[in-house]
């Protein structure tokens, strides 16, 4: 289709204009983009056939600006990822943090407080580079997004190469009532510190480590994830929560000769779509039957 002027986006703010570090639609449309100044923003675009000058087109909300504090400072956000499944978005900052913000039509849902929704494995030396929420089973098994063996969490990664994982608290996503959160009434603030939001003991680091900063992450339910490192190393692992079996490497793809810039995969979970700094798109087709990766 035509691509069609919507106005400008950060129009009409009355501060400096920030630089925007990272950037993702949902499924209705709505824009939510993270900024060098830290805070993070989401756009709602005007219905087609809607009339107005370019500011008018777009509503800008900020959704926070306050998680990512460090004595006092905003840290700048580098990578954001959407749950709508969750209606949670996830950042990760230059101070290593990685922050988790509940959003419910277009605001903050006060469900957690600024020390409840923090997770750095890092320490403040290094970037927490990138951050996807992920669903898997336990011991290595497939599984489908609210199932009763799922589980949700969040992996990162690090400017240093390494990747971790920790578990979201099942009351957070559904599988366990969160009693506090359903006595609340439609009219009060759903503020509750009846269990945390990550689930203890459940941080893992997933090896072996990438030799550069992991810029890039995608998942799709049933615990694959993929990652890839700014000199080109594509890694597709299998996520799992169990005792018996720790999250592992399947395999990787090199043959980037500069910089990866991002990764996707398709719905189905048969293409795997990457590109590099040379202007160049690859697909990784497993959509035959002998070569599937889909679990």
């Amino acid at each position: 289709g035509e691509l069609k002027y919507t106005g400008d986006v950060l129009s009409g703010m009355t501060t400096s204009t920030p630089l925007v570090t990272c950037l993702e639609f949902d499924s209705s449309g709505r824009l939510v983009m993270g900024g060098q100044d830290g805070i993070l923003r989401m756009a709602t675009f005007a219905q087609d056939g809607a009339k107005g000058d370019g500011a008018n087109m777009v509503q800008l909300v900020t959704l926070t600006s306050s998680p990512s504090q460090t004595s006092g400072k905003l840290s700048p956000i580098l990578s954001l990822d959407i749950s709508e499944e969750l209606e949670m978005v996830a950042t990760a900052h230059a101070n290593g943090n990685v922050c988790i913000h509940s959003i419910v039509d277009n605001a903050v849902n006060e469900i957690m407080d600024v020390k409840d929704n923090i997770w750095n494995p890092f320490g403040s030396d290094i970037h927490a580079r990138s951050v996807a929420f992920v669903t898997y089973g336990d011991d290595g098994d497939a599984c489908e997004q609210n199932s009763p063996s799922s589980h949700c969490g969040i992996v990162v990664g690090g400017g240093n190469g390494e990747l971790w994982m920790q578990e979201l608290h099942p009351s957070r996503y559904g599988n366990v009532p969160n009693p506090a959160a359903a006595a609340a009434t439609d009219t009060e603030a759903t503020t509750t510190t009846a269990q945390p939001l990550f689930r203890e003991d459940s941080t893992q680091q997933i090896r072996p480590n990438h030799q550069g900063p992991v810029v890039t992450m995608a998942s799709r339910p049933g615990g694959i994830l993929v990652s890839a490192d700014q000199y080109g190393l594509l890694r597709m692992m299998q996520l799992s929560s169990g005792p018996k079996t720790a999250s592992k490497t399947l395999y990787g793809l090199g043959g980037y000769k500069v910089w990866i810039g991002d990764v996707c995969i398709d719905s189905e979970g048969k293409r795997l779509l990457s590109d590099g700094r040379d202007d160049v798109c690859v697909v990784h087709d497993f959509s035959s039957d002998d070569d599937s990766w889909d679990v």
